[in-house]
């Protein structure tokens, strides 16, 4: 049986969280690009929407992981990896210009989150 502690319902929420957050950048990518003072153009809204398509299936995975009954480390490791390389891709749009210093709080949220799936993976070790 999985132990739900405090880490498991956080990364339950996160994981919440970025799939609702990928679902907006899919249906309304200019809205989301304007309040990162990004470029809104049609290759631009498309592109960042193809991106929130991938937050939905990585976060829904996470949840589908985290519901189950099982542990699914695999599933955990690569939605890790996801959100380290949306840290470092988020943080390079800003330093290149693309992104405005507030998305380096979002940049910032997928490094704690990759942290976090981390550190629960190490806790499930004994379990799986």
């Amino acid at each position: 049986m999985k132990k739900k502690d405090f880490l498991y319902w956080l990364l339950f929420v996160i994981s919440l969280l970025t799939v609702v957050s990928g679902a907006v950048q899919v249906i309304v990518p200019g809205f989301i690009l304007s309040n990162l003072s990004a470029e809104s153009t049609e290759s631009t809204r498309h592109f960042f929407g193809i991106v929130g398509m991938f937050m939905v299936l990585f976060g829904g995975g996470m949840v589908h992981a985290l519901a189950s009954a099982k542990h699914h480390p695999v599933l955990l490791l690569w939605a890790g990896f996801q959100k380290f390389g949306a840290f470092a891709a988020v943080t390079l749009g800003v330093m290149r210009g693309l992104f405005s210093w507030l998305a380096l709080g979002v940049a910032g949220f997928d490094f704690f989150s990759g942290v976090l799936i981390m550190w629960y993976l190490l806790s499930i070790r004994s379990e799986v």
